[in-house]
């Protein structure tokens, strides 16, 4: 989708906490030349819409190549770093102070001065924190200014055009409230448009209330937005070109993630004390994931064949990535380039900051024949045709989709000066700066993005998912199997199974469905499913989230972080620890700035910082 700016007289930009007084984006003033006000801009749809526009702007790109890698965001037991200057090796220490460092973690900070102008490059840094603060502000303004849009716009009526405002409005302003509380917990939530005037009195809620606020906001913009804005008299002026705009279809999978996360143990747990799933919320985060898979069964949304998984993810054609799975992602900020640095091992042009996946994690991944190799409380699956001495054969095909083996092709030129990966002991990419657990990754990688071949520079778009199908699907699963359990079909309109949901996503990638010894209890098959969410969205920027939100993070087996040490000619394979992370209480939660909690009391500090 096309992003326009739009430079506003006389209307006050501010922040909440730190910024809510004060206008603190250099892009937020008024151009010299622009001479407009706020009824020229609120009265007509075009110009409201491109206000509008301009809120899809502050959401995040954790994969924007300034972030330092893209790996830099997976800060759960998925990979280890080999260079202490990113956040996600400053997460594994423990140190989440380093969040507010504008140069190691700009997807959580944002930056407010690239040098390059903010908006519509590859070099703008927007933050969850700066930017969600910015996004939801933005929204109050729409949503109070929406009774002066008085002029419609192409063929579309008045009613149709105000609805897509304050359906885009509500959706970002509990868009930016999760991101934000997902990470520091209950915050306050602001639902009106402050005035530099105001006294800063706001209390922070527990989650769930954070949480009910946002659903509230999340279900009016599903009543709001179409299915398809090309299926609507509005969509026809941008007719073809209306991807990436928001729908009815983002709006009920954030409100069933919404839900899930409060209903979640760790979530639950800070709001109730009971650090167990919370059946209602999981009941209601069902139905609400529902209306996006009944979408899926019209035809609105479908799971891509295999062949084309990576279309999911990268274009080689300079275009952006996008397919009938993605139900939400941030706009494109410019083309990705081939050297995201923490992706490319240094033969290829890489940074010497590689990000190797662990050892523990790979495990997630079962067999072809659709058995997992071990099962937390149950142990090693005997029957698994798991070979431990030859541990990369018959696996799960997204084992091979995601996961760079030795042996494996890394460089397509002849010229290069050799073309296949050396990952074992004493191997030319298992150093220091490169590979040190014996595994690389590639679910982002096409073949010939490297400093070698060098074929798309500015070719090459890269984006990551901030939702697709396949991940409502085991959302919904997840919400089913602990409100009904794993085969019982709830009892509303179209609804399947949890296990049915997890095996469309299976079915997918060619592997056969749960095994039926798994399905008897709940408790054996949420671990599927955990399993289940590992593989299908491995590196995805859900494991930190999702660790966390299950209350398992602070576990022995989440935070050892193991290496497989084995020879050139693979007569031995050793798992051995490579790193322990550093995760007590105080990290299920960012800590804020001290800036922010000393401004009024209502306003605290989590726990432990």
């Amino acid at each position: 989708m096309k992003m326009r700016m739009l430079f506003i007289k006389n209307i006050s930009w501010v922040f909440v906490l730190s910024c809510m007084l004060t206008a603190c984006e250099d892009y937020l003033d008024k151009a010299p030349e622009a001479d407009i006000t706020d009824e020229d801009v609120y009265s007509k749809y075009s110009s409201f819409q491109g206000f509008i526009e301009d809120i899809y702007q502050c959401v995040v790109d954790v994969a924007n190549r300034d972030i330092h890698g893209m790996m830099n965001w997976n800060w759960g037991d998925d990979v280890v770093g080999a260079q202490s200057k990113r956040m996600g090796d400053f997460a594994i220490n423990g140190d989440y102070l380093k969040w507010r460092d504008t140069d190691v973690s700009p997807f959580f900070a944002g930056s407010k001065s690239t040098g390059n102008g903010e908006m519509g490059n590859g070099r703008s840094k927007r933050g969850y924190w700066d930017h969600g603060w910015l996004g939801i502000r933005k929204a109050n303004m729409a949503l109070a200014n929406l009774d002066k849009l008085v002029e419609p716009y192409g063929s579309g009526s008045l009613e149709e055009q105000r609805n897509l405002i304050a359906g885009q409005a509500y959706f970002f302003r509990a868009y930016f409230h999760f991101e934000i509380m997902r990470s520091w917990g209950g915050i306050p939530y602001i639902d009106q448009m402050l005035m530099p005037d105001m006294e800063l009195t706001f209390p922070r809620l527990s989650y769930r209330e954070t949480a009910e606020k946002a659903a509230l906001d999340f279900q009016n913009a599903a009543n709001l937005l179409p299915e398809n804005w090309d299926d609507i008299a509005t969509g026809q002026i941008t007719n073809g070109k209306n991807e990436g705009r928001l729908t009815k279809g983002a709006a009920y999978g954030y409100l069933g993630k919404d839900l899930l996360y409060a209903a979640s143990p760790l979530m639950n747990g800070v709001s109730t004390g009971t650090y167990d799933y919370d059946i209602d919320l999981c009941k209601r985060a069902a139905q609400a994931f529902m209306e996006v898979i009944k979408l899926a069964n019209k035809g609105v949304y479908e799971l891509i064949p295999f062949s084309e998984y990576s279309n999911n993810f990268y274009k080689t054609d300079a275009s952006a990535p996008w397919t009938k799975e993605t139900i939400f992602k941030n706009p494109v900020y410019g083309h990705s380039q081939w050297n995201h640095g923490a992706e490319i091992l240094v033969v290829c042009g890489g940074w010497s900051n590689y990000a190797s996946p662990t050892e523990n994690y790979v495990e997630n991944f079962g067999m072809a024949n659709g058995l997992p190799i071990k099962v937390k409380g149950l142990g090693d699956i005997a029957d698994s045709g798991y070979d431990p001495l030859n541990p990369w054969v018959g696996r799960d095909p997204r084992f091979y989709y995601n996961i760079l083996i030795d042996g494996d092709q890394i460089i397509e030129s002849d010229d290069a000066p050799r073309k296949y990966a050396e990952l074992y002991v004493g191997g030319a990419d298992r150093s220091a700066g490169n590979s040190v657990t014996g595994y690389g990754y590639r679910k982002f990688h096409h073949l010939r993005r490297n400093g070698k071949d060098d074929g798309m520079q500015t070719s090459f778009y890269m984006q990551c998912p901030q939702m697709r199908l396949a991940d409502v699907y085991l959302m919904y699963a997840e919400a089913v199997n602990e409100a009904y359990g794993p085969n019982v079909t709830p009892d509303f309109p179209e609804a399947i199974t949890a296990v049915e949901a997890v095996n469309r996503v299976r079915t997918r990638a060619g592997v056969p469905d749960v095994d039926s010894r798994f399905l008897g209890d709940k408790t054996i098959f949420r671990e599927i499913i955990r399993q289940e969410r590992a593989v299908e969205l491995a590196f995805e920027n859900h494991r930190w989230y999702d660790l966390r939100r299950w209350y398992i993070a602070h576990e022995r087996e989440y935070k050892e972080l193991y290496a497989l040490e084995f020879d050139q000619g693979h007569t031995y394979f050793n798992k051995v620890l490579y790193q322990t992370k550093t995760f007590e209480m105080k990290h299920y939660w960012l800590p804020f700035e001290t800036s922010q909690v000393s401004i009024y009391p209502g306003f605290y500090q989590n726990p432990g910082w």
